[in-house]
């Protein structure tokens, strides 16, 4: 498993002042300190050569909680299917630094202050912008918003693997253990309250990556990223995201391009999550707990 390792810039230390009650008209005013999570923008500028030209695009500004910012980056270009593989990138790095630096350094040490990333292409390769038409502003708490639709999903044409019948479907009873095994790993949130997870199973349970963000859509791509980084392409074997968050449609695209067969999500899907899921034949699974859970569409992939 890939270790939750969070930034030492992903929280910060405020001063707050606590009133509790105790009885109709006994308060209690006491000053202390919290760990809150730090939410900044990241800027992603695109770099590729057309025939003679160099092209620089901004791509997009998110907020996000610092750290992990390749992986960010790299699920966020996978799941929009500007790259179908981590072999169609040259280099990612904060523009405060030179492509000569080494790019597999602990993402967790970037300084606070490298909020513009920097993605240039392979020579050989020329990035599908054609989905993402307009520079994009994307918040915390909506992703990438405007963007999501079942027809725009339909031009990325993505497939979930085909598997073997032995790894088509799992128990019931591992569905339920993937809360706890989030939970536990939850650093920044045991912290502070203040992110979402996301975290990727394998077929047999175990979990592989997890991440955490202040903004859902990011903890799953930088899930994504991590396995990408890993693998350099969707491989053909059944995975399981679980999201400690409702459903939308973005994430069931997020899903979709990375090649997760199961979804899972410890709050509700949204309607057209739902009809995304069906159209696509993707399990998607909410209001997932240690007790219970409710599969939505592909029970068949569930045993009992």
């Amino acid at each position: 498993m890939e270790k939750n390792i969070s930034s030492v810039h992903s929280t910060k230390k405020i001063n707050k002042v606590n009133y509790s009650f105790e009885g109709t008209n006994d308060v209690t005013r006491c000053l202390s300190t919290d760990l809150v999570i730090v939410e900044q923008p990241l800027q992603i500028r695109l770099s590729w050569r057309d025939g003679v030209d160099q092209i620089e695009k901004v791509f997009s500004i998110t907020m996000r909680t610092p750290g992990n910012e390749k992986a960010l980056i790299l699920g966020l270009l996978l799941s929009e299917g500007i790259i179908q593989s981590a072999n169609q990138i040259a280099s990612i790095y904060p523009e405060n630094k030179t492509d000569t630096d080494t790019i597999e350094q602990d993402i967790a040490s970037i300084e606070n202050d490298q909020n513009a990333w920097l993605v240039i292409f392979n020579q050989c390769f020329i990035p599908r912008l054609d989905s993402i038409e307009q520079f994009q502003l994307t918040y915390s708490s909506c992703g990438l918003c405007g963007t999501t639709s079942i027809k725009s999903l339909e031009l990325k044409s993505p497939k979930l693997p085909e598997l073997p019948d032995d790894q088509k479907a799992m128990p019931a009873s591992m569905i339920n253990s993937f809360n706890k095994a989030m939970r536990q790993q939850q650093i920044l949130f045991n912290e502070t309250g203040g992110v979402h997870a996301a975290a990727l199973f394998n077929i047999s349970g175990n979990l592989l990556y997890i991440h955490e963000d202040i903004g859902r859509h990011n903890a799953v791509d930088k899930v994504i990223g991590s396995y990408i980084n890993e693998h350099k392409v969707v491989t053909q074997t059944l995975l399981v995201l679980m999201v400690s968050s409702r459903i939308s449609f973005e994430i069931v695209q997020k899903a979709l391009m990375a090649g997760v067969s199961v979804l899972i999500g410890v709050g509700a899907p949204s309607d057209l999550a739902i009809q995304g899921a069906k159209r696509f034949d993707l399990t998607i699974i909410g209001f997932a707990s240690e007790l219970s859970f409710n599969v939505y569409h592909g029970d068949w992939r569930i045993t009992s």
